[in-house]
């Protein structure tokens, strides 16, 4: 039970209600009887008043006479009144004091027991002066009788409301005693563990009316809680899955108190740092962590935005205590509040791949992947950056256009390994004779192209090419293989000889070959005055003019395709080749520019598709089945608007499944015009052919828009498979297109297949199929009709 106290109410309540009690009947009693005695008092003297103005006139008239029989009779009448006890008359003229009373008892012991005593003056009425006095003992029977019945009724008036107020003090203390008990079960109640209350919840006045709001507000708190409990859990599983996520994402968050120079960390920011959890690390250390690159740039960005109160996006590098380089993208903002706070909330996501990736990517945007030097696009945009700075001090540059003498030789008879090699060997030799400055890149197959700003004087131009030719000129070690190499060189000047990067080019290359056509191993600066390689230009487009009229001149040759897990052959890609009457066979590298450049590449696609269309629909009638043929679509054919029709129609003509068919682009064409790519492509495979993206990773498509491509296969550049066996980089680049395809729903095709080692590797990578002189070069179709028939996929 609780403890009784003197400040509880239950006292409090009683006290005042008996002290106001005993204070309101003390001052009622006495109240009533002032008021009633007085009253009663005034009553009796008024009538003694009345008695002493009958009596005193005669009495003084009598008195002033000498008449005391006079003075007798009236008191003796006045005596008969059982109210007057005693009258005495007093007055000089008197020889005594005369007294008129009832009893034996005199003045003063009428006095003594409490009697009414009035005295008043006699005037003598003749001449108004005073002669005496008269006193009137009244009797006081009726007042003690009067105030006897008054104490009596006061009394039990008074006995009445004292037992109503111990009556309403019972009522109260029983009241508030549950009140306490009340109390005393709230203050047992626990609010971590509440349960709901037993006291007096069947009571139906305010005491049960309070238990019962109180259990009705237990139980709300009872569910608060559970809710509270399940939110927790629900909270505790978020930030359970949040660190989760931050974990697999790479994403940590972090808080940092400016005005308390309080660092709050998650856990991942620990795990991305490479620090344990129980670490404390303060704002300073946590900042030594920044690269001193860039240090300053963060230190000042983050203070900007401390003064500034704004957000900040940045992204650095740092360096972990072992040594270890990562890079951080971080995203904040700075909260103020108008008690003075400062704190900065941030995110940090580990973009190290990111940024591997992205070096990986840039590099197969700008830079050559098998030699590592700037490509054609990366050229043009130092070559436009070089013409600017030239234009501004007034100054020349120069380009050069180096071509490998018979190179191509040596690629078919050594083979493509020994080609690439001799490419990353050449591009060594050549960097050691330019400047720092300078750029070196490769355009394609054995063209290279250099770059040299600021040149003084053609001299100094002459003296670069002599240098290289003399550099080339040694017997080089390639392998197992002594080679010698030569080297034609074209020469133009900014702003000597053009004025824009395509025009420099395409005019050293046609210096390049004049040189050729003098005799190679040398180099030649264009002059306008270059001829003879445009007329025999003129004269190669004029024949195949020719041969494209008549047809019979073009030939397809066909490299077979493997499916990497039957081994069996899958298809093939046909290949243009130009059987030229006097030249013999001629390349598509060395005619298909010409096609493209005098509008004849149309016609000569058509031919190339309707000989291949044709020549599949023989197979099939030959039961030689299931073939898919590859088609390349050069960049003019691929733009025209009757493409689509024309192979929907030879498809009606020779009557073959669309299906066979697989149109290949490449991926630098691809991305040349995104909405009209994707606008043919669906037109292609509304037709029901497949699509193939040539030459995958020489250029620099976007994943979003290869997503939205209707693609069915990617090629894989042999740039990166020939040297996958011992490049690692390579290894990496081809498995990582492989898994980005699958993941796409894309087939993929390696080129370049040369080795068995090359094929077990791919195997392992998951690749679909696989061409290269490994199992057979470009043959033509009679020969590749023999192939598919002597075929045995365990050789």
């Amino acid at each position: 039970m609780m403890k009784k106290t003197y400040q509880s109410l239950t006292f409090k309540t009683l006290v005042l209600l008996f002290g106001t009690s005993i204070f309101f009947i003390s001052f009622i009693a006495y109240s009533i009887h002032q008021s009633f005695s007085q009253g009663f008092k005034n009553i009796i003297l008024e009538d003694i008043s009345s008695i002493e103005e009958n009596i005193s006139p005669s009495i003084a008239l009598n008195l002033s006479f000498g008449f005391e029989e006079a003075l007798s009779e009236i008191a003796n009448t006045q005596l008969k009144n059982k109210k007057i006890l005693l009258i005495q008359i007093d007055s000089p003229q008197l020889k005594q004091n005369i007294t008129f009373t009832k009893g034996k008892k005199d003045l003063n012991q009428l006095k003594k027991e409490g009697q009414f005593t009035s005295t008043t003056s006699l005037i003598d009425p003749s001449v108004a002066l005073k002669i005496g006095t008269l006193t009137l003992v009244y009797s006081n029977h009726l007042y003690n009788k009067y105030m006897d019945d008054f104490y009596k009724w006061l009394s039990f008036s008074i006995i009445v409301f004292a037992l109503a107020i111990a009556a309403l003090g019972i009522l109260l203390y029983n009241s508030l005693k549950h009140l306490k008990y009340l109390a005393y079960s709230l203050e047992r109640f626990n609010p971590n563990s509440p349960t709901e209350l037993s006291y007096n919840t069947t009571r139906t006045d305010e005491i049960g009316m309070i238990s019962k709001i109180a259990n009705k507000l237990i139980i709300k708190l009872i569910n608060h809680l559970d809710n509270i409990k399940q939110l927790h859990q629900e909270i505790s599983s978020k930030e359970a899955h949040l660190k989760e996520a931050q974990r697999i994402a790479k994403v940590g968050s972090w808080e940092y108190d400016v005005i308390k120079d309080k660092l709050e960390l998650s856990d991942e920011i620990y795990r991305i740092l490479g620090l344990k959890l129980s670490t404390n690390i303060s704002w300073g250390e946590f900042l030594q962590f920044i690269s001193k690159n860039d240090y300053e740039r963060i230190f000042k960005t983050i203070n900007d935005a401390v003064t500034n109160g704004s957000k900040f996006d940045i992204e650095y590098e740092l360096i972990l205590q072992d040594k270890k380089v990562i890079y951080i993208q971080t995203k904040g903002k700075v909260r103020k509040k108008t008690d003075g706070q400062i704190k900065i909330t941030a995110v940090s996501l580990d973009i190290t791949k990111d940024i591997q990736n992205k070096k990986i990517i840039e590099k197969l945007a700008y830079y050559d992947a098998l030699t590592g030097l700037a490509n054609r696009t990366l050229l043009k945009d130092r070559m436009h950056k070089a013409i600017q700075n030239s234009k501004r001090e007034s100054s020349q540059l120069a380009v050069m256009f180096l071509d490998l003498d018979h190179f191509k030789l040596i690629n078919d008879t050594l083979g493509h390994n020994v080609g690439d090699d001799l490419l990353i060997y050449i591009t060594e030799v050549l960097k050691g004779t330019i400047r720092e400055s300078d750029t070196l890149a490769r355009i394609g197959g054995d063209e290279f192209v250099i770059l040299l700003p600021s040149i003084n004087s053609l001299e100094n131009i002459k003296a670069v090419a002599n240098k290289i030719l003399k550099a080339l000129q040694i017997k080089h070690a390639i392998g197992t293989h002594e080679l010698y190499i030569t080297s034609s060189i074209g020469i133009a000047i900014y702003p000597e000889h053009a004025t824009t990067a395509e025009e420099l080019i395409r005019n050293a290359d046609t210096a390049m070959y004049e040189a050729k056509n003098n005799g190679r191993n040398s180099f030649k600066i264009y002059a306008d005055a270059m001829g003879n390689y445009v007329d025999k230009q003129m004269h190669l487009e004029q024949d195949l003019i020719q041969a494209v009229k008549n047809i019979d001149e073009i030939e397809i040759f066909y490299q077979p395709k493997i499916d990497s897990i039957t081994n069996l052959i899958s298809g093939a890609e046909a290949l243009v080749r130009w059987r030229h009457p006097n030249k013999g066979l001629i390349f598509p590298d060395d005619f298909i520019y010409i096609a493209e450049s005098t509008g004849l590449m149309i016609e000569l696609g058509n031919i190339i598709i309707e000989k291949t269309i044709a020549q599949l629909s023989k197979w099939e009638e030959q039961e030689l089945s299931g073939l898919k043929i590859a088609i390349n679509l050069s960049p003019r054919q691929f733009q025209s608007s009757e493409l689509v029709s024309f192979i929907s129609s030879m498809i009606k003509k020779y009557q073959i499944n669309p299906e066979q068919l697989e149109f290949e682009i490449t991926e630098t064409l691809s991305m040349a015009n995104t909405s009209n790519t994707l606008r043919i492509l669906n037109e292609l495979k509304v037709i029901g052919v497949s699509i193939a993206i040539d030459d995958f990773g020489t250029g620099h498509s976007s994943l979003s828009y290869l997503k939205k491509f209707p693609i069915d296969t990617l090629k894989i550049d042999k740039s990166f498979v020939m040297d996958i066996t011992e490049d690692d980089e390579d290894r990496i680049i081809v498995q990582t297109i492989i898994s980005m395809s699958h993941s796409l729903g894309f087939d993929t095709v390696a080129e370049g297949v040369e080795t068995i080692e090359l094929v077990n590797l791919l195997r392992n990578m998951d690749c679909n199929q696989l061409q290269g002189y490994y199992y057979s070069k470009p043959i033509p179709q009679d020969e590749f009709t023999r192939f598919l028939k002597e075929y045995n996929p365990n050789s």
